[in-house]
């Protein structure tokens, strides 16, 4: 699929594209808030966003963003879903954290690029703040899905700790039959097994395709 690039004029400012790096930024005000304006290109193709972080150009295709369309959500609740978040979305959260913010509405998240604040020395504008710039590679899985395999793991865990208890229980009742050891009664173990963890889907979407 072919690139869309956004670029600003100033060309006096150094390229921020690197790859294995994405830059965060992150807001607190609800996206329902937000005028339809600050999502719009002008006539130059440039966006509100890009102008206030002096940008001189980015790939549109590597953009990313995710959040609520009202109000805030916990930020590990936004992150998890994002692509390759389970290289960088801790980091993410800590940082925000860090930052004041136990929630937020919306985050923008752009690949293979590293926006470096202390050069163009704009740290936030009206609606969202620079967060930082992580590392990620293309072989992570979301956060979500890390998860997600950690809970099956752990069930599976669970699941085989049963099964020994049982087998020993077992054991204990055929030695009692056989007269070799006095019959034991086993503790009581549950037998109930949690329903099994379903894939989540990513759910990133793009603010500058606001309805």
């Amino acid at each position: 699929m072919a690139s869309s690039i956004t670029s600003t004029d100033n060309t006096t400012l150094p390229s921020f594209e690197k790859g294995g790096k994405v830059s965060v930024w992150c807001s607190t005000v609800s996206y329902d808030t937000i005028p339809d304006s600050y999502f719009e290109e002008d006539d130059q193709g440039v966006d509100a966003w890009a102008r206030n972080f002096i940008i001189n150009e980015y790939d549109h295709e590597n953009m990313e963003t995710n959040g609520v369309a009202s109000g805030t959500a916990l930020v590990k609740n936004i992150i998890e879903d994002c692509s390759y978040s389970s290289a960088y979305g801790e980091g993410v959260v800590h940082k925000i954290n860090k930052m004041g913010h136990q929630q937020v509405s919306w985050i923008i998240l752009l690949f293979d690029f590293e926006y470096r604040n202390k050069i163009t020395k704009i740290h936030e504008d009206e609606y969202v703040q620079y967060v930082g710039s992580f590392v990620y590679d293309m072989d992570s899985i979301s956060l979500a899905e890390q998860d997600q395999l950690d809970a099956i793991h752990e069930e599976k865990l669970r699941l085989e700790a049963l099964l020994i208890l049982h087998t020993e229980a077992a054991l204990v009742d055929t030695a009692s039959e056989l007269g070799l050891a006095p019959a034991v009664e086993p503790a009581p173990v549950s037998t109930a097994v949690e329903p099994r963890v379903e894939k989540v889907e990513p759910k990133g979407h793009n603010p500058w395709l606001k309805d």
